[in-house]
């Protein structure tokens, strides 16, 4: 609700008569303003493009530094390489590339219908693989051969035709599929560490 009288009125600027050599628009207006001259643009200008020389080349010169930097050196080992994993470092990697091959398999969908289908499980067991090198041996065979299957039947489900370096396997059956998992499992579920 306003009150009487709100809001204020506020009578117009009053207008003076230009001096001598003004203009006679008000100050503020965008006729009055000063004109940006040529020479002001062209300064302007080049102290914008010398900035962007000056970051360009501070760019190169830190690229340069960090791509010449010398690699440290390779940290000796006073340990021989033949050291034999602790039997937790084995009982550890073990359980970690079993329980990793469990939650692959479960990720599964069945029946499997295209490459799609396989193809993350087989990427999760073969990063178990990989980050499990000393888990025990005959787990370790049990699921290499059952990830190499796992490879074949994504192979096989992208339905490419055999040309050239794109050769996708021709005797792979889910029999011998089947029985390599089971393998795993079986491997896995006896394991005593």
């Amino acid at each position: 609700m306003s009150a009487p009288g709100w809001p204020p009125f506020y009578p117009g600027s009053p207008t003076y008569a230009p001096a001598r050599g003004e203009s006679s628009e008000r100050p503020g207006t965008p006729s009055a303003r000063r004109p940006t001259s040529r020479a002001r643009r062209a300064g302007m200008a080049a102290g914008v493009s010398a900035c962007v020389f000056a970051t360009g080349l501070a760019g190169v010169l830190v690229g340069t530094h960090i791509g010449s930097a010398r690699a440290p050196a390779a940290a000796t080992s006073t340990t021989p390489t033949s050291v034999q994993p602790s039997p937790a470092d084995v009982g550890a990697q073990t359980v970690d590339l079993c329980t990793r091959f469990a939650a692959g398999y479960a990720a599964l969908p069945s029946p499997q219908n295209t490459a799609a289908d396989v193809v993350p499980a087989a990427n999760y067991i073969g990063d178990a693989l990989r980050d499990n090198p000393v888990a025990n041996g005959g787990v370790r065979s049990a699921v290499a051969e059952s990830l190499r299957l796992f490879r074949e039947h994504a192979a096989v489900l992208s339905r490419e035709p055999a040309r050239g370096a794109v050769q996708p396997p021709t005797n792979w059956t889910a029999a011998v599929g089947n029985a390599a998992d089971d393998r795993v499992w079986s491997a896995c579920e006896s394991y005593q560490g």
